[in-house]
């Protein structure tokens, strides 16, 4: 086997492995729940026709769908609870993190 093929194989395993602990530590960490994607379920609404109702932008809208976002403006909130008639409480979700030096205090 050739040093490229070998080369290429490990690179593959590598990026993987790198996606898969990526994936793993992004969910340990959300502390934010976005249930944009749920509330979009039950009206049967697509990406873009929130985009269309909002005016925001769709990579702004397929951030949170996929919660992926890292930070979200105001006019962002209020636009998507003017269009779903809920609060902000509705549209996301504080779940505490399970490790209490996340934030550096300790819980006592």
């Amino acid at each position: 086997m050739s040093s490229w093929v070998k080369l290429y194989i490990a690179k593959s395993i590598f990026q993987e492995l790198f996606n898969i602990l990526n994936d793993f530590f992004a969910l340990e960490k959300k502390m934010v729940r976005c249930h944009l994607s749920r509330m979009m379920g039950e009206r049967k609404m697509k990406i873009v026709d929130v985009a269309r109702e909002t005016g925001l932008h769709r990579n702004t809208i397929t951030l949170l769908y996929n919660e992926t976002a890292t930070r979200i403006d105001l006019e962002t909130i209020d636009g998507l609870c003017k269009l779903f008639g809920c609060k902000v409480g509705d549209l996301f979700e504080f779940t505490p993190s399970n490790s209490p030096s996340d934030n550096g205090h300790e819980e006592q």
